[in-house]
């Protein structure tokens, strides 16, 4: 049986561990401060987050399929004025990186498709309150769900 005592002792080290782990990266910064200046050190950081959460490979992986199924270019794919096939394509591609690689709305905006966050999440809502009783919508999961398939298996092997 769980008691108040265990959970106090279980909260209180936990408690102690983050402080541990606190006290060691304000050391961390306080040498790194010592060699470098504040911009050096924070460009380093920033350089060393970007690099543990690049998802380059993926989201190159997810654009060539995409304009391999839809048989147009990457650089077509991410122009600014889209409409039919090609606005399609966009919208299955947010959806892609949104719901497989997990990148935030703001990121796919922002960082690859240099637009508003607004087309994106236009684009992630059509999926997500698609009918499949409507022939447009059906189509449009369909051809998600086959891409979604391929990438899958693509990134796996």
């Amino acid at each position: 049986m769980y008691t108040y005592f265990d959970y106090f002792c279980t909260n209180q080290f936990k408690r102690m561990s983050d402080k541990k782990e606190v006290d060691n990266l304000l050391r961390n910064i306080q040498k790194g401060l010592k060699l470098y200046s504040v911009t050096e050190l924070n460009e380093a950081i920033i350089s060393f987050l970007n690099k543990k959460n690049d998802k380059s490979l993926e989201i190159d992986k997810v654009m060539s399929l995409v304009c391999k199924e839809y048989s147009i270019t990457k650089s077509s794919l991410k122009s600014k004025n889209a409409r039919g096939t090609l606005q399609e394509a966009k919208q299955i591609t947010y959806c892609l990186l949104h719901n497989v690689l997990g990148l935030s709305i703001r990121f796919i905006s922002t960082k690859i498709f240099f637009n508003w966050p607004t087309s994106v999440a236009i684009g992630i809502k059509k999926l997500k309150d698609g009918d499949i009783n409507h022939k447009q919508d059906k189509k449009f999961i369909e051809k998600y769900l086959h891409l979604q398939g391929e990438l899958i298996k693509d990134i796996c092997i």
